[in-house]
């Protein structure tokens, strides 16, 4: 995903329009339900449907792989607490610090922001270069044949946002209920009706200390040095986990979804007050959603019980083809161009 120029997004138009019966019509990605008082720019792009299943392809092959990684170190974190203390000590840190996880929860957070070792080595099917996409920078591309279904490259959790609510959590301790014992899975969990959300950065330990961004920049970016939010290269895993994806890392073709651009972009950020007035919000998001949909090539996909998220090529991909994905209007709802 690339960081955009200055846009005149009708955000309020837009917010009426999808709070509004109609927008279901429309919208196939579900917008992350957070009452935080931050901005946030996170994108889905998982629609299971769009993918019959995965071929038996390179892609396929290298999945099976990274599954089974995944499943063996999970063990191992559970096996050996002791490896979980780079996370606990974040959380410690934290404002944060009253949130109380079960050893399950740690495990998956400890995997969503690692970069597995060498898995380039396996799974090198992409480069970035400049997109096809007018003014979107940087763009994702095919080095090879990717067949419909096959996994194409991974979501990097070089750092990991958290939103637990506390409503829930302060609910479940007055009925008696031990935190430990909240399944973050459960779509009863996250409580769309919650006025309060308690947020965690937690960064990868593959991140230098050094090119760690304090919480404001994460959310707000640094205007001085033109440094968009890292929120803007953020792809929502579940209700609480969003990977985030840094630019600046970027020799590891394994961990590339965060370059994947989406075609339809142009729509959102050039559409203006008069436009929205004389078009009309349905029209500007049914031609939004009609044509990211079209030039889409590929989704994002929790792998592995959710412990990775990974990048699928939900149409054949010829050898140089840029890779597309679609946000969603939430994301163009709340994006800000800097």
């Amino acid at each position: 995903m690339s960081h955009r120029c200055n846009n005149s997004l009708v955000v309020v138009a837009l917010a009426a329009w999808l709070m509004s019966p109609c927008a279901s019509a429309f919208i196939l990605t579900e917008p992350l339900t957070s009452a935080s008082a931050h901005h946030r720019t996170i994108h889905h792009s998982s629609v299971d449907s769009i993918i019959d299943g995965p071929s038996n392809g390179n892609g396929d092959s290298t999945l099976t792989k990274i599954c089974h990684i995944l499943q063996n170190l999970q063990k191992d974190l559970l096996a050996n607490p002791s490896k979980l203390q780079p996370i606990l000590q974040q959380h410690q840190d934290s404002s944060a610090d009253d949130v109380e996880l079960s050893s399950e929860n740690v495990v998956k957070e400890t995997l969503l922001s690692t970069r597995i070792p060498d898995l380039q080595l396996q799974l090198n099917r992409t480069r970035t270069g400049p997109s096809t996409i007018d003014g979107a920078g940087r763009g994702l591309f095919a080095t090879e044949d990717i067949a419909k279904g096959e996994l194409i490259t991974c979501y990097p959790g070089d750092a990991l946002l958290c939103e637990y609510s506390e409503l829930e959590i302060d609910d479940e301790e007055e009925d008696g209920f031990d935190e430990e014992d909240i399944d973050f899975e459960d779509e009863d969990y996250y409580d769309e009706e919650a006025d309060y959300v308690e947020e965690v950065v937690l960064w990868g330990e593959h991140v230098d200390t050094s090119d760690r961004l304090e919480e404001d920049e994460v959310f707000d970016g640094i205007v001085a040095e033109n440094v968009p939010p890292l929120t803007s290269y953020a792809a929502s895993v579940d209700d609480v986990y969003s990977v985030m994806g840094m630019p600046i890392l970027d020799n590891n073709p394994a961990y590339y979804s965060h370059f994947a651009n989406d075609g339809a972009g142009h729509i959102a950020i050039q559409t203006g007050v008069d436009d929205a007035a004389r078009i009309g919000i349905e029209e500007i998001i049914s031609s939004y959603v009609s044509e990211s949909v079209e030039l889409s090539n590929a989704l994002h996909k929790p792998i592995a019980d959710g412990l990775h998220l990974g990048t699928f090529a939900s149409k054949d991909i010829k050898k140089g083809e840029e890779v597309m994905v679609t946000y969603g209007p939430d994301y163009w709802m709340n994006f800000e161009g800097g």
